[in-house]
């Protein structure tokens, strides 16, 4: 790759050329305290809420990018020469900074005028405050007086207000040194905690506090950004930095940042650690905390055990998983970054990336329901939270926000899909765990009362049943899961041919769930409700190739040959092969159709042709360039679904190929732009002018999906309520896999040979050296298992699953 590689342990991706086509970014946190950092610095901070709890600015669509960040300045005061310890801000040396993004962790290395500099950034799991841990070393055969400055720039509280009100909001800012703790502290005396831009004046203060603090004496501080960087600059080039004049003020008023300068000198060879620390106290427990917490990091031994307890976590968390397939590139995606970039997307919630700034929405329903799948394995109990968080975002008759902000609030759309999503996380929870107590949790409803997680499931039926229209297809409402065919219905109402799929799949997990509680008999009505949708869509929606995308007004059809554009869509082919449609020959020529029309060098296309005219009976993906975003981009989201279907077709060749040409690192960087160890929402495709670059990086459901399309899918090891089943549908050319699985308490050690060069089903099945009838195994008493398959040949003594 041009700017970068990944360890060789996978562990690490190595940018060796900071000068990356966009902000290459990572995520430290540790549930309360987030920061994003990128390759150069850049980044957010906030506490709980990037809307209500922001710490530090971070200038929207500003010139250069990704300012301002977490800035560490070193000047050499016989010289005068300045660095920063990241290429940016100052932007010198290029050649000499290497940055390696960690899982929770972020390390800048440089060597510069003769001093070598590390810089390592976390969020300790245990206190709420980033660190900064800059160590120097004198590389040079004199000795060095070096002056290090720590810079951060602050938004003290809502984020919007900050944005959209500074020059007004700027009056309730106050900063103040204070020389006994050697910290800056800051604050806010005024706070609102609207979702929206307000003039609403709720008459109360920013709860928090904020402290920059450093383990050396403080030699000079600054309050001010506009004293810091001086008249028409920025932090490229601070004035105060340059003629060594930090103001030492304090301040009530104005753009407050926090700037600590310290003074040090070094012999040949010699090394020092500066730590720098920003982070926040609860005004009440302020008195009581603010000793302790400032102190704590002054040690660097403190510092250590707080990154090992860091490594400890991100260990324990993939330790639940591992692979090992012909395969390297896959293994390191699989193994590290897609569950990485999972878990990151579960705990931050689609609100703050390089592309989504923390002050326009709040957590997604649909999208909060997915990420789950992918964090039952290793923390279903913080999946048991989410899925009660989920429960009381919904009313009784089983319309949910859309998107939520954890506190009552939320939004109200007519998304047809938003409800269902509950089912899916759920019920891939109680297939890991088996825990149906939870089902008899009492849970409350958005517009009173409360009942069951299992009458909220039913009142998901319900909504269902409630929201079909003249076809049996479900009401397309404003959208489904693609947000941007929303004007299908017209006056009548459009109707979803994807949403009476998803229906049909996600009817098909709630059947399955309530036969294991031997309920289904008392609720008929959803597996009649299922038959009914199914009937619905073979006959009103199968277009001779391929399944219609929707019907519109006056029984208008989107996705079909008739079209002009948009003749076909990926959705409406993947999902009758995930829910179980009955018409095999179908559903194959379903998948053909998507190879040979929607496929391309960059994956395959959400719809082709791409629309080059506005039509507004359709909706917004009209607007959308085409080939880039919903109007025929490749989103990489449900691309995964593909590859799913594939498996369920048993093409294990085609369904890796897909697989492989959606990882991230396959198109060159000065193309594909984003981060290339992780997903991004979509990549432009060949309908585009730029075909290959992505977008929408890290806040997408799309490694979730992967994650678990991989395992349970292609690897073939999958929970349900019996115990692991075990069906490997994998390119013939693979002899083997390994795979470590932790599965309700036992560690299964699974070996899969493949000398047959099978693609799919398997030939005998051994836990602990007794053959097993059938492709499931039991879950075991015992701390650890053992099992070997065998694929089989393509005989009659080969189970085909």
């Amino acid at each position: 790759m041009n700017y970068g590689n990944f360890s060789k342990d996978g562990k690490e991706y190595l940018i060796h050329n900071q000068r990356t086509p966009s902000p290459w970014i990572n995520y430290l946190y540790n549930g309360r305290y987030f920061t994003t950092i990128s390759n150069n610095g850049g980044g957010i901070s906030y506490y709980k809420s990037p809307l209500h709890g922001r710490i530090t600015r971070y200038r929207i669509n500003d010139v250069p990018p990704d300012r301002p960040g977490k800035y560490i300045y070193v000047k050499d005061n016989e010289t005068g020469e300045t660095w920063s310890l990241t290429w940016q801000p100052m932007g010198k040396h290029l050649e000499a900074y290497r940055v390696a993004h960690g899982f929770g962790y972020t390390r800048a290395e440089a060597s510069v005028n003769g001093i070598d500099s590390s810089v390592l950034f976390f969020v300790p799991r245990e206190d709420d405050q980033e660190i900064w841990k800059a160590t120097l070393v004198n590389s040079s055969a004199k000795s060095r007086k070096l002056s290090v400055y720590g810079y951060a720039e602050l938004a003290l509280g809502h984020a919007l207000v900050d944005l959209i009100n500074q020059c007004d909001d700027q009056h309730f800012n106050r900063a103040y040194f204070d020389k006994e703790l050697n910290t800056l502290f800051s604050t806010k005396t005024y706070w609102v905690t609207e979702t929206k831009g307000t003039q609403q004046q709720e008459n109360q203060e920013w709860d928090q506090w904020t402290f920059f603090s450093v383990n050396k004496p403080v030699s000079g501080f600054e309050t001010l950004r506009e004293r810091f960087m001086g008249s028409y600059r920025n932090e490229t080039n601070p004035e105060s930095i340059e003629n060594e004049n930090l103001s030492c003020l304090e301040t009530d008023f104005g753009n407050v940042v926090s700037a600590l300068k310290v003074d040090i000198e070094l012999l040949p060879g010699e090394s020092t650690d500066v730590v720098f620390s920003l982070g926040v106290i609860e005004k009440i427990r302020f008195e009581e905390l603010k000793e302790v917490r400032v102190h704590k990091y002054q040690s660097v031994k403190e510092v250590g055990s707080a990154f090992d307890a860091v490594l400890g976590y991100w260990n324990d968390y993939f330790s639940y998983t591992k692979a090992e397939t012909p395969d390297h590139n896959f293994n390191t995606f699989l193994n590290y970054w897609m569950p990485y970039q999972a878990k990151v997307a579960f705990d931050v919630g689609r609100v703050v990336s390089f592309y989504y700034w923390g002050i326009g929405r709040g957590f997604g329903f649909r999208d909060t329901s997915q990420d789950t799948i992918a964090i039952t394995i290793s923390d279903p109990e913080k999946a048991k939270e989410r899925i009660r968080l989920l429960s009381r975002q919904m009313q009784k008759n089983g319309k949910v926000f859309h998107h939520f902000y954890g506190d009552g609030k939320g939004e109200f759309t007519r998304h047809c899909d938003d409800p269902l999503w509950f089912i899916l996380a759920v019920v891939e929870y109680l297939k890991e765990t088996r825990d149906f107590n939870i089902l008899d949790e009492p849970q409350s409803f958005i517009d009173g009362g409360s009942g069951t997680i299992q009458e909220h499931l039913l009142s998901v039926a319900n909504f269902a049943r409630d929201n079909l229209g003249q076809h049996g297809i479900p009401i397309f409402g404003r959208g489904d899961w693609n947000d941007t065919l929303d004007y299908i219905g017209g006056d009548e109402g459009g109707e979803s041919v994807w949403g009476g799929m998803f229906y049909v799949a996600m009817l098909n997990l709630l059947i399955e769930l309530l036969e294991n509680r031997n309920l289904l008999d008392s609720h008929r009505w959803i597996a009649d409700l299922r038959d009914k949708l199914i009937h619905a869509i073979e006959t009103h929606c199968w277009d001779g190739e391929w399944y219609l995308r929707a019907i519109g007004e006056k029984g208008k059809k989107i996705g079909s040959k008739e079209n002009k554009y948009g003749k076909i869509f990926l959705n409406t082919q993947v999902w009758p092969v995930i829910a179980g449609f009955p018409n095999p020959a179908r559903l194959t020529m379903a998948m053909n159709s998507v190879k040979k029309y929607l496929d391309s060098p960059e994956g395959p296309k959400k719809c082709t042709p791409a629309w080059k005219e506005i039509d507004k009976n359709i909706g917004l993906v009209t607007r959308c360039v085409w080939g880039k975003k919903e109007n025929g981009a490749v989103f990489c989201h449900p691309a995964s679904w593909v590859i799913q279907a594939e498996t369920i077709l048993g093409r294990g060749q085609q369904a890796f190929d897909y697989l492989k040409k959606m990882l991230p690192d396959r198109i060159d960087s000065d193309t594909y732009v984003a981060e290339p160890y992780v997903f991004s929402q979509y990549i432009t495709s060949n309908e585009h002018s730029l075909p290959g670059r992505a977008s929408h990086s890290w806040q997408t459901g799309s490694a979730a999906w992967m994650f678990r399309v991989s395992y349970d899918h292609i690897l073939g090891i999958r929970p349900t309520y019996r115990g692991l089943i075990i069906d490997p549908v994998i390119p013939a050319s693979w002899e083997e896999f390994s795979i470590e699985r932790v599965f309700r308490g036992t560690r299964y050690y699974i070996h899969v040979s493949n000398p047959y060069k099978a693609e799919k089903g398997i030939a005998s099945l051994v836990v602990d050296g007794i053959r097993v009838p059938g492709n499931i195994i039991v879950p075991s008493e015992k701390p650890v298992c053992m099992v070997e398959v065998l694929m089989g040949k393509p005989n009659k003594d080969a189970m085909d699953i």
